[in-house]
């Protein structure tokens, strides 16, 4: 039998008691809280708790001369329709033999090939509940043996062993361990509570139109159409990786770009609109 691997700590899931009753891929946004990613900055979405229980690990393990990080924005909490385009870009309907096969919606599908990682069909990923976080490069060996030593007193155990090291998911539930509650009381985080529909405003009165043309959005504060340039190419880079365009890299800001930004806000629940802005730039780890 292969010799047991260090980092062999599975631990049942216990779901925050706000997760009773929703639906995996779509928590309601006062449940959701940015990822802590490098430095600080955001990275991706959590439920609010496996945030704090992360954002809580991170420190500890920076102050221990280890950096963790998401691999990716799409790799902490994925809407419904985040897990479907990922899945459809690696499984197929048409038999494969000797394929992994997963089930979804009483169908079995086929990875299309063993070089593409596994993945979960939509609605059963723990990602999809906002409390599993895929850390960048976890097989490195002192980032892997400062987690085995430490992801239990945050609250995390691994899922899938030996197979997936990176994948980490918040076990513990309402139960937060000590240290996650020590770094929660230091930076004032408490349950959220749900938004309140915002009251219905005066209408307001008739102004005179701004005959002032619209302009390109600077790549600093965020791009729209008829921006250019390497941030456009990696803006076009990062949507290609999650699925969301299709088209060559070229810099240009165009329609297509356009049409790929509206899918992924719609995927992600942002506001509907053709520009990339800051929130948009986050989730695709765009700095």
């Amino acid at each position: 039998m292969p010799s047991k691997v260090i980092w062999d700590i599975i631990v049942p899931v216990t779901l925050p008691s706000d997760l009773k009753g929703v639906k995996p891929g779509e928590l309601p946004a006062h449940l959701i809280q940015p990822a802590r990613g490098e430095g600080g900055k955001p990275c991706g979405q959590l439920h609010w708790l496996a945030a704090a229980a992360w954002a809580a690990m991170c420190v500890a393990a920076e102050k221990d001369g280890v950096i963790l990080k998401p691999v990716s924005a799409g790799d902490t909490y994925r809407t419904i329709k985040m897990q479907l385009t990922a899945f459809l870009s690696r499984y197929q309907k048409e038999p494969i033999a000797g394929a992994q096969t997963r089930t979804y919606e009483g169908v079995k599908w086929y990875k299309k090939s063993p070089k593409l990682a596994s993945l979960a069909a939509p609605g059963t990923s723990q990602h999809n509940l906002g409390i599993a976080v895929d850390v960048h490069t976890a097989a490195e060996p002192k980032r892997l043996q400062w987690l085995v030593d430490n992801v239990r007193k945050f609250g995390f155990s691994w899922e899938v062993v030996p197979e997936e090291p990176w994948h980490l998911r918040y076990t513990d539930g309402d139960n937060v361990p000590a240290a996650v509650k020590e770094y929660m009381n230091a930076n004032g985080i408490a349950a959220p509570a749900p938004s309140k529909a915002a009251p219905k405003a005066e209408a307001p009165k008739a102004q005179a139109p701004k005959t002032e043309a619209a302009k390109p959005a600077a790549d600093g504060e965020g791009m729209g159409p008829g921006s250019k340039g390497d941030k456009v190419k990696e803006l076009q880079d990062k949507l290609r990786e999650k699925g969301f365009y299709d088209c060559t890299s070229d810099g240009d800001y165009g329609p297509k770009t356009v049409e790929a930004v509206k899918k992924f806000k719609q995927a992600n629940n942002l506001p509907a609109g053709p520009k990339a802005g800051k929130k948009v730039l986050d989730l695709l780890g765009i700095k």
